[in-house]
């Protein structure tokens, strides 16, 4: 018998593509997930089904010529893309599963599309799939894909990963659709979270749908359609891609030799920016002996910019920040700098490796590569973590200075203490990080993963 092939189906393929004057151009998605399965799927074999970002026009092509494996692209139009991906999916579930309800907007026809397109998703696994192939969906914006799917090939080996928080059940149930949503995710085999918190909450809401029995001890839901596996997969990062990087990256100039407090977010309202910025402020009123000795970096990659709650989002960033630069600074030394912009990895691998600290405080994530990333780069003098306990990462990150974010105060002494941290002090810590992250990277959840999925559909 062949060896499985493996099917992956997310939103995004592994490239996103822009037109440019020579045409199509391919340019590499950056994450953990593309990452973790391109060497898989480069040595078994197999298909990667997603939208290509774009609509194509007659005679441009996905597929090169080289290609390890095949990309199979599922065609959306702007409307589709509007209703589907920024409506259901980012107005709607997004805020919900971060724990931001009073942000959810929901709309009959946002959710009309996103069955339909998660259905075209269905269909394009459902053509692919032979003998004893794996499909793996992942994340928020299809989980209906299992289900339809399952209609589609009943035999399938079908696995299904959240990236995003799930939350509790009295905050899950303001969806509409919840009963749906619950059901499109138990038509896989295996469901994955990234901490048992995530999974607990997901357990709470399905005992809750009629006609299914959860036995919590072996991580088993009994539904209408059979048996489906849960259970807890930590996403690690490509830690020697990273530390490579870390490595052979040019040293970055640091003016007047100040030391470097360093923010890297997509800007969203999930990252806690204008609390970390209030933190830093509150940082300088209680200890003016860091004044002209430090600069904050904050680094916000653009995001959903024709959402107007994120321009509103940017413009209290800017006007915060301006705050805080009329209150503290010098004829020679400004306190924070921000970039609204995306860097390429190598710069961003020199700023992980040279910044002293990495402030890492989201009000609300799944996991939170930006922490594992800046550890990975940790190659000379090492800096301190300072790492939201409301981020996933916070599981498995003892050696962080954890913080509630939304306690500005807290944050503020958090940042005293690794400012002021004896480099012994800062060597265990990261060293413990190191060798956690070095061990569970991104490669081993994935073959985790797939393992898990084996078993169970042995």
């Amino acid at each position: 018998m062949r060896e499985p092939r493996l099917i992956v189906v997310s939103n995004r393929l592994p490239f996103t593509l822009k037109r440019g004057p020579k045409g199509i151009e391919r340019r590499p998605s950056a994450g953990g997930l593309v990452a973790a399965l391109e060497p898989v799927l480069s040595r078994v074999g197999g298909v990667w089904i997603g939208w290509p970002g774009i609509e194509l026009r007659t005679g441009e092509r996905l597929r090169r010529k080289g290609d390890a494996y095949r990309i199979k692209g599922v065609a959306l139009n702007r409307k589709e893309v509007r209703r589907y991906y920024h409506g259901f999916s980012n107005n709607a579930l997004w805020p919900v599963f971060h724990s931001f309800p009073t942000r959810s907007m929901f709309e009959r026809h946002d959710w009309d599309a996103y069955e339909r397109i998660n259905a075209r998703f269905a269909r394009a696994a459902a053509q692919e799939v032979k003998g004893n192939d794996i499909v793996w969906i992942h994340d928020y914006h299809l989980l209906r894909a299992p289900r339809q799917l399952r209609k589609l090939a009943p035999k399938a080996r079908i696995g299904f990963f959240l990236h995003i928080p799930f939350p509790p059940f009295d905050i899950y149930r303001i969806l509409p659709h919840d009963q749906e949503l619950l059901r499109g995710m138990l038509g896989a085999d295996l469901v994955g979270f990234h901490v048992r918190g995530y999974m607990d909450n997901f357990l709470d809401c399905v005992q809750r749908l009629p006609g299914t029995t959860v036995d919590r001890d072996r991580g088993i839901v009994r539904h209408e359609q059979g048996i489906t596996t849960v259970a807890v997969f930590p996403l690690g990062i490509d830690f020697a891609y990273y530390e490579k990087l870390a490595s052979e990256a040019p040293q970055t100039r640091r003016g007047n030799g100040n030391r470097l407090i360093l923010g890297v977010d997509r800007m969203d309202y999930t990252k806690g920016i204008p609390q970390r910025i209030l933190a830093l402020e509150r940082l300088l009123e209680l200890h003016p002996e860091h004044r002209e000795k430090i600069v904050f970096l904050q680094l916000a990659v653009p995001s959903r910019e024709e959402v107007p709650a994120y321009r509103e989002l940017k413009v209290t960033i800017d006007q915060l920040i301006g705050r805080v630069i009329g209150r503290f600074a010098t004829a020679d030394w400004v306190p924070v700098r921000y970039l609204y912009r995306s860097l390429p990895p190598e710069r961003l691998a020199a700023l992980y490796r040279d910044a002293d600290v990495a402030l890492v405080t989201p009000l609300r994530d799944g996991m939170n590569l930006v922490a594992k990333e800046y550890v990975a780069c940790q190659v000379r003098d090492p800096g301190v973590l300072i790492l939201s306990r409301l981020a996933g990462a916070a599981e498995t990150m003892a050696e962080a200075i954890q913080v509630n974010p939304y306690d500005i105060d807290a944050t503020a002494r958090a940042l005293h203490t690794a400012l002021v941290m004896s480099p012994a002090e800062r060597r265990r810590r990261m060293d413990a990080l190191r060798a956690r992250e070095r061990a569970f990277d991104v490669h081993v959840w994935a073959r985790e993963f797939l393992s898990h999925l084996r078993r169970c559909t042995q």
